[in-house]
């Protein structure tokens, strides 16, 4: 039992089992900024990605308080769940992976698109629109994914449920969620003021 408890730490100090998740992320962001460019030279200039965006932030002017609070709480929460759960299952490892990459390609796409379109005021705009929350959700996504991808590694490795094991999976979702949700109440009480205070003295085409 010690011997095994010593590999398994030897396993997880060399990175076997540990998702890299902010490289990940990087590259994601990297592949956000290079794809709306290969798009532009292309002459695609739709703005469909960037309009989807605003037209789903801004045409949610009618939810105020409680009602936009449950939305976003829905919204964002269901996600949540979702790779929170996939976590007690082999799917947790592609997931995981494909998140991390997913949610580093949306933060460099709304950033250059909106600079691609509006210039520099829509680099501002697109600050606003992440800005704060986002300062909140990617670390507590980080921290969740990371959580997500050790424990299916676990099961991939045939390893099985044991209830410690869950116990401390579900204390990283905890404390995951906990981040996440002060995010998410910064999205509904800050972002707009700092879209506002971002964009007040902004001209867009």
């Amino acid at each position: 039992m010690v011997q095994g408890e010593d590999m398994r730490k030897r396993k997880m100090k060399t990175g076997s089992g540990v998702l890299p998740v902010w490289r990940l992320m990087g590259t994601g962001f990297l592949l956000g900024i290079l794809i709306p460019n290969v798009i532009w030279k292309l002459e695609w200039r739709q703005k469909i990605l960037t309009s989807v965006y605003l037209l789903g932030t801004l045409g949610r002017e009618d939810l105020s308080g409680y009602d936009y609070l449950l939305y976003v709480l829905k919204m964002r929460g269901s996600v949540f769940l979702i790779i929170a759960l996939c976590g007690l299952s082999v799917f947790g490892v592609p997931l995981a992976v494909l998140v991390s990459l997913i949610k580093g390609i949306e933060v460099g796409m709304i950033l250059t698109m909106s600079i691609l379109q509006f210039g520099l005021a829509g680099g501002i705009m697109g600050a606003g629109l992440l800005l704060p929350q986002y300062l909140l959700y990617i670390p507590a996504i980080c921290y969740l994914l990371s959580a997500v991808y050790f424990q299916s590694v676990e099961i991939w490795r045939n390893k099985g449920l044991f209830p410690q094991k869950i116990y401390g999976y579900i204390m990283h979702i905890f404390l995951a969620g906990t981040v996440y949700t002060a995010g998410i109440f910064l999205e509904v009480y800050c972002n707009p003021w700092v879209f506002q205070m971002f964009t007040k003295n902004s001209y867009f085409l």
